[in-house]
Order: C-alpha cells, then sequence, then structure tokens
C-alpha cells in the first residue's frame, strides 16, 4: 500500500441504492443512525417497484415504496429512480392511461421513433406508488440510455437486436422521454449513466467486445454519443444534472485480459471522463462499487472501500459517490450495525469520506498485472486459415513466433496490434457470409433471439459462422459439428464466460432437413445439446 495526498475536501454525502430500498419503510432511526445524516440521494430502480398484477420476486408492493419513501424525505434525503429502459417490456393493461398496471412481458419494444415518449409514459405508471403517494421523484437516472436505443438488448445475452440507426435519432428519443417525465414531474432532474467500459471514447477501444460486437469500440464512442445527446438536450431548452459512471473496480484496479485495450491507461480514461463533465458544466458522480459482488458481501464491501482511495489517490474529486450493487451481496440493506450489509457499507463511506476531509492519508493499491487473454487470438487463427489461407500466412506465422508461442506477454502496444489485425482479417472474411449465434448456458445451447434468416445456396457449398456465445460460470472446451452428416468435428476451442468464439462450418443445401441446419454443441462433462438453425436456401 502507498499513501497519497488528501484531495481538496470531498463532499461527506454520497448517493446510494439497493434492491430492497423498500425495507426503508419500517426502519428504526437507530438501525441507520449514520447513513440518515449522511445520505444525499437514495434511488429505487424502476423494476422493483409494483404496478404488476403479479408481483416479482423482487418488486417493493405500493403501500411500502410510499412509506419508504416518506421516511427518506422526513430525513431531507432525496428521492431518484433509475430508469429510461428503452429495451425493456413497455405493455400497460391499459395504453396510456399513468395510473395502469404494467404487463410482466419479455417482449422487447420496437426501438422506432416514438419509443421514447412511450417509454416514459410506461415509466410514469410504473413508479405511481411514489407519485400516488405525493413523493414523486428528484432524480430520474437514465440507465445508458444512448447505448439502449442503438444497442439494445444487452442486458440478455443471447439477444441481438436492431436499435436506432445513429446518435441523432437516439437523442431525439431521449429528449422526448425527458419531456414526457418533465411534463409530470416538473422539477424533476436528469442524470445520465455511462457504462464506460464498453464504450470507447475519442476513437480508443472499450475494455473488452462483447458478443455479437466486431469492433474495438464495442458498443460505440461515448464522447461523440454524449456530444450528440448533450447538443439535442439544450436545443429543447432542457439540461443533464450529472453523468454518472458506472465503472466497476476491476477495470480501474487490473489490466484488461484484452490485448488491445490494455494499451489504454484505465484510470486515466475515468478522469478524462470526470474532465469532460467539468467542462459540460454538469456534476461527476462515481459509482464505486466491485464485480466481486458476485462473490460475497465482504469481498464486495472491501473492494469498494479500496475505489474511493483509489479514485482520490488518482486526483478524481467526483461530487458525489454512488453505493449501489446490482450482484447478489451484499444481500441485506439494514442494520448499518451489521457487518457488510448495504447501510453499513454506505456508513463507512460517510465516515471515510469524513476522515479523508480532515486530513487522514489516501491508501492506494497498485494496478494488477494480468496476462492478456489468448484464447481470441487462437480461434481467430484457426478460423482465418479454414477461411483465407493467405491472410493466415501473412499474418500467422508472425503472431505465433512473436507473441502465442512466448512463454510471457510481449509489450501491450505488440500484441494489441496483432489481435486488431486479426480481428480486422477475420471480419472481411466473414462479411456477407450467413451467421448464427448460439448461446451456451449452465445446461443449454439455445440460438439468439433476433437473428436474421439465415440463407444458405441452393446449389454450391457455403460457410457458415457460428458465434458461441458463453453463458457459463467457467471456461470450458467447446465442440461443435453438423448432425447427421458425415463430417469430423470442428477443431475444440476454449470458451471463456461471456465472451464469444466464431467457427466456420462448411454447409450446402443436402444438410438442411425440414429447413433446419442441426448443429451439435458438445462441453467437457459429457453434455450435448443440439440447437436447430432455421434456413432457408436461395440462390
Amino acid at each position: 500500500m502507498c499513501a497519497g495526498v488528501a484531495p481538496a475536501q470531498p463532499s461527506p454525502k454520497i448517493w446510494f441504492s439497493h434492491f430492497k430500498l423498500g425495507t426503508i419503510a419500517t426502519a428504526a432511526d437507530s438501525d441507520w443512525q449514520i447513513t440518515r445524516g449522511g445520505l444525499d440521494t437514495a434511488f429505487f430502480a424502476i423494476n422493483t417497484l409494483w404496478p404488476m398484477p403479479q408481483p416479482m420476486r423482487l418488486t417493493i408492493p405500493p403501500a411500502t415504496a410510499a412509506a419508504a419513501a416518506a421516511n427518506l424525505h422526513r430525513n431531507h434525503i432525496k428521492i431518484g429512480v433509475e430508469c429510461g429502459y428503452f429495451d425493456h417490456s413497455l405493455d400497460l393493461v391499459e395504453s396510456g392511461n399513468p395510473a395502469s398496471d404494467v404487463v410482466p412481458s419479455r417482449a422487447i419494444p420496437k426501438l422506432v421513433p416514438g419509443i421514447g415518449k412511450q417509454t416514459a409514459t410506461a415509466e410514469i405508471a410504473k413508479l405511481r406508488s411514489l407519485w400516488q403517494a405525493g413523493h414523486s421523484p428528484d432524480y430520474l437516472i437514465l440507465d445508458d440510455p444512448m447505448r439502449r436505443l442503438t444497442i439494445p438488448g444487452q442486458d440478455n445475452l443471447g439477444q441481438i437486436l436492431t436499435g436506432m440507426p445513429d446518435y441523432p435519432t437516439a437523442a431525439t428519443e431521449v429528449v422526448s422521454y425527458m419531456q414526457t417525465m418533465r411534463g409530470k414531474f416538473p422539477n424533476v432532474k436528469f442524470v445520465i449513466i455511462l457504462n464506460f467500459p464498453n464504450w470507447g471514447w475519442r476513437g480508443e477501444p472499450a475494455f473488452s467486445v462483447a458478443a455479437g460486437r466486431t469492433g474495438p469500440m464495442n458498443w460505440g464512442d461515448a464522447h461523440q454519443a454524449m456530444e450528440t445527446l448533450f447538443s439535442a438536450v439544450r436545443q429543447n431548452q432542457l439540461s443533464i444534472h450529472a453523468i454518472q459512471a458506472d465503472f466497476p473496480w476491476r477495470y480501474f484496479a487490473e489490466q484488461p485480459p484484452d490485448a488491445f485495450a490494455a494499451t489504454v491507461n484505465w484510470p486515466e480514461r475515468l478522469l478524462l471522463l470526470e474532465q469532460y463533465a467539468r467542462s459540460k458544466g454538469v456534476k461527476f458522480h462515481l459509482t464505486a462499487n466491485s464485480e466481486t459482488g458476485y462473490v460475497s458481501a465482504k469481498a464486495f464491501s472491501e473492494d469498494s472501500l479500496k475505489y474511493l482511495d483509489a479514485y482520490l489517490a488518482a486526483g478524481g474529486k467526483p461530487d458525489h459517490f454512488v453505493v449501489q450493487s446490482w450482484y447478489p451481496h451484499p444481500a441485506e440493506l439494514l442494520p448499518e450495525s451489521e457487518t457488510y450489509t448495504g447501510l453499513w457499507l454506505a456508513a463507512r463511506f460517510i465516515q471515510r469520506l469524513r476522515e479523508i476531509q480532515i486530513g487522514s492519508p489516501l491508501a492506494m493499491e497498485p494496478r494488477k498485472p494480468r496476462a492478456f487473454d489468448r484464447t481470441e487470438p487462437e480461434a481467430l487463427l484457426h478460423l482465418l486459415k479454414r477461411l483465407n489461407p493467405t491472410a493466415w500466412s501473412r499474418l500467422g506465422p508472425n503472431i505465433l513466433e512473436s507473441w502465442l508461442a512466448l512463454p510471457g506477454d510481449p509489450p501491450a502496444s505488440h500484441a494489441g496490434r496483432q489481435l486488431l489485425a486479426l480481428r480486422e482479417a477475420a471480419a472481411v472474411d466473414i462479411s456477407g457470409k450467413p451467421k448464427a449465434t448460439v448461446v451456451l448456458r449452465e445446461d443449454s445451447a439455445t440460438l439468439a433471439i433476433g437473428l436474421p434468416t439465415v440463407i444458405i445456396p441452393k446449389t454450391s457449398p457455403s460457410v457458415l459462422i457460428v458465434e458461441l456465445v458463453g453463458g457459463s460460470s467457467g471456461s470450458e472446451l467447446i465442440t461443435a459439428w453438423v448432425k447427421n452428416c458425415d463430417l469430423e468435428p470442428m477443431t475444440p476451442i476454449w470458451l471463456a464466460p461471456a465472451t464469444s468464439r466464431l467457427l466456420a462450418v462448411d454447409v450446402d443445401a443436402s444438410m438442411i432437413k425440414d429447413q433446419n441446419l442441426v448443429l451439435c454443441i458438445g462441453t467437457p462433462n459429457g453434455n450435448y445439446y443440439n440447437v436447430s438453425i432455421p434456413v432457408v436456401t436461395g440462390e
């Protein structure tokens, strides 16, 4: 550990969210003595509110939500709602009625002009348990609205959906959403969340490339998206109160496994976003949390507190830290006196900020090095060797000799250039070929939702590109082959969780039975899953 210099006095107040925020309704003052005085804002996730005919597991009944809001306001804590889910279910029992129940549906709306007003109308109904009780939200925190409109469906693995064609079109719908919400809540302020590691920034890459994305910027250029949004908001006499960075601890503290992303200084990238917010005259909020929320409340809390010190030591000066988990842990909200509950962690943030304010030195851990992930370049080389031997001869031997055959990693700049060259070559060779995406879960394999129809030529052999998307808890060795054909299994590949790998499958019309091509996926535990890919034959 190394000591840093404390920055100018940070605010001792924080923003807070937890999926069990409804338990504040019956909390005794002694259950949250520190946080009652140190919270600036507490915000609900809109999908935990309960205007549905049948409640869901994490929903908060209307009377409970109203009582929780009343207790927050009684303690001078402002109320927010995380919302702006343009790519979630928007169906109302009574269309256009702001007091309607919401139909719990998995249907994804079509992202066409008018979706901004439609989303706001449905979400006004979803949060009616608050405003009908006289507790209108002080803040609406829109969860990455430009991504949801242009790259929808990322909340659910295996959804491939069509978004809006460009940033200006998407920004128009965000403005329409804001106008509709302002019509209902005249004094509400708007905060924009950016899931920042998954975006590129000013032409530089994202931290990782998600399933279905091929470019190094993953969801796109966040700078361009935000510039477009700020312009549209200003032209319509609206305003953004703050940018809120969704940037969990490991993105700040660890070198990316992606060699190309490792060329970026990620703590500096986050500081650039704060500087950008300042340049726009808006506040900057940092959600200081950790993906170890999948592991335990203890690990989550310890990492989150490390993050607080590390960001300040790096020179960051957020207007507010946000204590929030969208992970299984911490499972409980109260009481703050019980170690590792949600409000225990909030209280520690408040106390730590007060200590820093009076001169306590900052502790900062050095960034954690990690080896580059070699499974992607290995899989891309295999793919390229099948699709374009000439390109493989140009790239393959050099990449093997100067990176993949080495016991250690070369500099990130070198490995990053090689990985990008492989991605670009593979993108050229799969362009225009039929493609299917198969989602691998713990106990099944299914076709992704929203795929275009796969067309196989009638008369000549073709190459089908199959993208395998991992959703399991650990890396697996995958084999795949076409069922009922005299073909050897395709070369096995390692598939890391939540990543994707491409396979080339030689097919012709004779392999298609009843307008389906059956792909068999095999895993190391001996399980085999047949996936039927609907196809049609064409010229």
